[in-house]
C-alpha cells in the first residue's frame, strides 16, 4: 500500500480549508488543517507533511511570512511550502519570493483564488522538484 501524499493547509478562513480539503481529498491527498500560524507550526513539527500551504493574512498580516520563515530556521524543515493569498490583492504589492528568498522562504507563491486544477498541479510540480534534488 502506498502512503497518501500529506497536505497541510494553514488557513483562517473555514470555507478555504473546506473546499479545498474536498478537492484535495478527491485527488488522493491526505489533507491536515490549522486555522493558525501557531496551529501550522505545530502540525509540521508533529505530523511531517510533504507539503505545505500557508495563506500570509491570518491573525497578523503578515503571520504566513513569519511561519515560512519559522519553518526553515527554527524547525529546520525543508518540508516545500506554497503559499496560497490575496496579499497581493489587498496591500496592492507585488511580491516576488525569488527576488529575496531570506523573507520569502516558499517555493512557490500563488494570488488566491487559484482554480483547483493548478493547485493540484502546483503540488505534484514542488514534490516532483524536491525529488529531482
Amino acid at each position: 500500500m502506498v502512503d497518501k501524499i500529506r497536505v497541510l493547509l494553514v488557513d483562517d478562513d473555514p470555507d478555504f480549508i473546506e473546499a479545498n480539503s474536498i478537492v484535495l481529498e478527491a485527488c488522493g491527498f491526505e489533507v491536515l488543517s490549522a486555522s493558525s500560524g501557531a496551529d501550522g507550526l505545530r502540525m509540521v513539527k508533529e505530523e511531517n507533511p510533504d507539503v505545505v500551504i500557508l495563506d500570509v493574512m491570518m491573525e497578523h498580516t503578515d503571520e504566513g511570512f513569519a511561519v515560512a520563515r519559522r519553518i526553515r530556521s527554527r524547525l529546520r524543515s525543508k518540508v516545500p511550502i506554497i503559499m496560497l493569498t490575496s496579499v497581493g490583492e489587498v496591500t496592492g504589492y507585488d511580491f516576488n519570493p525569488e527576488e529575496n528568498p531570506d523573507f520569502f522562504p516558499v517555493d512557490i507563491f500563488l494570488e488566491k483564488p487559484v482554480p483547483p486544477a493548478i493547485l493540484v498541479n502546483r503540488i505534484r510540480e514542488v514534490l516532483k522538484k524536491g525529488e529531482d534534488q
